[in-house]
């Protein structure tokens, strides 16, 4: 007996095995272990292991050599293979490479628009480094009335100054459509900022000319997009030129000292000029940037690397405390907002442009994998019920001597074959209708997959799940079938595969239901808002911005525009509905010599005497502001409901008459408008108070009648000339304003839309073929039928009723999961329809329907057919 130490190392054996043929493997590792067992005696173990080990060595070679050409080999056979069964079964190949190339178009079109969403902000050097400064005020209940995205202009000088951490702290301030000029040629433009010189420090602005450390040191100076140089100066070089201001009814020459490449489109803001602060601080004076109160100037600090923003996180509150007065940060606090969570995080009360929500790149990611999902399923369906066709022919090559993972990888290279087809015709369909997309979502999407590596290998990564889910079940339940059975046919045709088939076609179509239901509930949302009475007229309602002319001559100018015959009414204030309500003040309510404050936030707005009657809104009670009362400017006040059951009035009536203070201002209130909505659906009522104003009414508001309205807007545009010379004509309506603030919504129904269709089509493909091949399979039966009496309906019918049975359980799956899903949006708004059953029931009697007139073509034929020739099949 050999002692233990004498055996062949363990891993020199296993590897012999592992390499040698299965033919050998009784014959060469045998031979090889008694030379090893006669050396050991000879001549030493440790010279038989040595040796025993150059002997496995010798193979390796041979193996890898062996390993290589006969993958090829088999490789090939597997191609042939697949070809031929392309081919040989034109129909159902059709239907499933067109059903994976639409799921794998729409999972790219998706997933660009998904990359795109996460890619905001992230094109500057130090976006993970850099964080805005927010500031929100409480009610005294604690509560939170207001969040904004700006904050006061002493808070960057002295964040700066109170924390040595901080890289740089800078801040820009945007000014609403200033009159810029160059020569004869006047222009109001909409993204006039003035910035920091520090500003290129902390963003990564491409300059193509000028130097960005000086830039913006100097007062009157501007930097310019390329797209404003090409504007105002042509093909002139811009460096040195210079463009005329009017900002604040106050006029000054800027020079060019820098031009920026244009700001991607994943930004979250977009400037085409910047203008030095310097400039901003010699026309506005000291007394504006020391005011805490005036939050409109965007802050953005640049920290250190490795720098836990915690920290200053945790000084804020003594920060506000120290330099804005002891006790403060119980009213008002700041907060510390990461650059790249602004765009799909940041919801705030003032944002400078509006941002996307991470709720929609969840709902479009989820939409991309149902669809592609819905493909696969598509694939295993018909693949799992072809399978019994293809039976002998697995049964044939286990009798020759294919192993199960070699039956299995055939099947497997079959379903990557067609997927690598699937990819090529999506990469047509993707390329064919980006522009379209791009132009639907207002993006600049590009489609580059062999010149950005992540994209390639992510969509190859794709194809090859596609492919191994897709084939995984076909290759693993035909690989088992036993040779034997299946040669006699008596493998088992239906049982497991059928209940999985079964299976595939619910969850395929409990996603379609799902993504119709989406679809009815966002339509009745977006109508809701759209058709829900506000509380005021908003038709034929005409905006135009104000000019300190048209404000110092506000009556004069009225009756100059009520001579149109086509104008109702005129009026001016510092802010309109579909606005938003920013402004707010301490109110107090007052009793003799008793004033109590209010201990919530109540918005205001500053009008003009005509502004209830011009927008129709309609008296609770009271009165409106009367010219004939002279105190009206001064002492009056009109609340509406909202205000008045908060301040805890039980009655509009009640209100009437009593004392009311509001800032600076004391008096009475006069009157009570009925609750309106001012804002969107998305925000509910606020507290409203307005008094009359003679300043900062920077919008006259114009009620015309619905008759030559080009006309009425020509008038008019006659008239801004001569109240704003050298201004262009600019307008908006409020009815439009307000629909424009339903574009996510909008634009969310109309891709689920499209993508809910998608999904039935490929659901309806899969169904399509399902249909064609048991009506196939079920030919004699069909036969013997009609032999015996039964009618085309009724065999119709026998059919059409297993996937009809099989449609009603996806709807009794897909409705909790729809209701929670879209519960679940609705409560982004303040107003919302309710989720009534019926809305459900349609979605699936449309459903149903689909499926019924999917599957009764193929059952008609089949119903129609030759009982003569049903009973020769085969």
């Amino acid at each position: 007996m050999i002692h233990r130490r004498g055996r062949p190392p363990r891993l020199a054996r296993w590897l012999s095995d592992f390499i040698v043929r299965s033919e050998e493997k009784r014959t060469i590792p045998g031979d090889i272990e008694e030379f090893f067992y006669e050396m050991v005696l000879d001549a030493g173990e440790w010279r038989a292991r040595v040796w025993f080990w150059m002997q496995v060595i010798r193979f390796i070679p041979a193996f890898i050599k062996g390993s290589i050409y006969w993958s090829i080999m088999m490789f090939q056979n597997y191609l042939k293979i697949a070809f031929r069964n392309l081919v040989k079964h034109k129909g159902y190949s059709l239907i499933n490479i067109a059903g994976l190339a639409i799921g794998m178009a729409c999972c790219m079109l998706i997933l660009m628009f998904v990359q795109d969403e996460l890619s905001y902000d992230r094109f500057h050097e130090n976006a993970d480094h850099i964080y805005r400064v927010t500031r929100l005020w409480y009610n005294q209940d604690g509560a939170v009335s207001l969040h904004l995205g700006h904050v006061a202009p002493p808070i960057a000088p002295l964040l700066d100054n109170d924390f040595s951490e901080i890289i740089h702290a800078v801040r820009m301030i945007d000014v609403e459509r200033p009159l810029l000029s160059y020569g004869n040629r006047y222009f109001e433009e909409s993204r006039f900022f003035f910035a920091e010189e520090d500003i290129f420090k902390v963003f990564s602005f491409e300059m193509v000319k000028g130097d960005p450390s000086t830039a913006l040191v100097d007062p009157f100076t501007v930097v310019i997009t390329e797209e404003m140089a090409d504007k105002y100066f042509g093909s002139e070089d811009p460096l040195g030129k210079t463009l005329t201001l009017n900002v604040f009814g106050r006029g000054g020459d800027l020079k060019v000292t820098g031009v920026i490449k244009s700001i991607p489109h994943n930004s979250h803001f977009h400037v085409d000029f910047m203008g030095s602060f310097k400039t901003f601080e010699l026309v506005v004076g000291d007394e504006e940037l020391q005011n805490w109160g005036s939050n409109n100037y965007a802050t953005y600090l640049l920290m250190p690397q490795d720098y836990d923003i915690n920290r200053l996180r945790d000084q804020l509150t003594p920060f506000i405390d120290r330099h804005y007065g002891e006790g403060m940060s119980e009213r008002t606090q700041l907060r510390i907002q990461r650059l790249t969570d602004i765009h799909l995080h940041s919801h705030l009360d003032s944002e400078i442009e509006p941002n996307s929500d991470i709720a929609y790149v969840y709902i479009f990611s989820v939409v991309a994998i149902f669809i592609l999902l819905i493909a696969c399923i598509n694939f295993m369906n018909l693949a799992t019920a072809r399978s019994a066709g293809r039976a002998r022919e697995v049964g044939l090559r286990k009798v020759v001597g294919a192993r199960r993972s070699q039956v299995i990888r055939q099947f497997l290279n079959e379903s990557i074959l067609m997927a690598f087809i699937a990819l090529g015709m999506a990469i047509l369909m993707v390329l064919l209708v980006l522009p379209q997309f791009s132009q639907f979502l207002q993006r600049d999407l590009s489609f580059h997959i062999f010149s950005n590596t992540w994209m390639f290998a992510g969509f190859i990564s794709i194809v090859f799940i596609v492919g191994i889910v897709s084939g995984s079940y076909p290759a693993f339940y035909l690989s088992a079938f036993r040779p034997v059975r299946v040669l006699r046919g008596l493998q088992k045709k239906e049982g497991r595969g059928f209940s999985f088939r079964a299976l595939l076609v619910v969850t395929q179509f409990a996603i379609s239901i799902i993504l119709i239901v989406c679809v009815g509930i966002v339509s009745r949302q977006l109508h809701f808002m759209r058709q829900q009475r506000l509380g005021f007229d908003k038709e034929n309602v005409v905006v135009l911005p104000s000019s300190p002319y048209a404000v110092d001559h506000l009556e004069s100018v009225k009756q100059q525009l009520l001579r149109h015959e086509n104008i109702v009414s005129v009026s001016a204030a510092k802010r309109v509905p579909s606005g938003r309500l920013l402004d707010s003040a301490g109110a107090r309510v007052i009793s003799g010599e008793k004033e109590d404050p209010v201990d919530f936030q109540i918005a205001f707005l500053r009008v003009d005497h005509d502004y209830v009657p011009t927008f129709g809104m309609e008296l609770a009670a009271g009165r409106n502001f009367s010219r004939r009362m002279s105190t009206d400017s001064t002492q009056a006040f009109i609340l509406n409901e909202t205000a008045v059951k908060q301040i805890g009035w039980e009655s509009p009536e009640e209100a009437i008459g009593q004392g009311f203070g509001y800032g600076l201002r004391s008096g009475q209130i006069i009157g009570v408008v009925k609750d309106f909505h001012f804002e969107s659906m998305h925000q509910p009522i606020s507290p409203i108070v307005m008094l009359i104003s003679s300043h900062d009414l920077n919008q006259i508001s114009i009620r015309i009648r619905p008759y030559d309205i080009p006309g009425t807007l020509e008038f008019l545009k006659e008239k801004w000339q001569e109240y704003r010379s050298n201004y262009p004509f600019q307008y908006y309506f409020i009815d439009e304003n307000f629909d424009s603030q339903y574009q996510a919504e909008e634009k969310l129904y109309r891709i689920v839309s499209y993508f809910a269709f998608i999904a039935i089509l490929i659901a309806c493909l899969g169904l399509f073929g399902l249909a064609s091949y048991t009506a196939e399979q079920r030919t004699k039966e069909i036969g013997i039928r009609k032999v015996l009496g039964a009618s085309v309906s009724g065999i119709a019918l026998l059919l059409s009723k297993e996937f009809t049975k099989w449609v009603v359980v996806a709807n009794i799956v897909a409705w909790p999961i729809a209701y929670f899903l879209m519960n679940r949006w609705l409560q982004n708004f303040a107003y919302r329809i309710d989720l009534s059953i019926w809305i459900f029931i349609f979605s699936g009697m449309i459903a149903i329907l689909i499926a019924i007139i999917t599957v009764s073509s193929q059952s008609m034929k089949a119903a129609t057919s030759n009982p003569v020739d049903s009973l020769r099949y085969e």
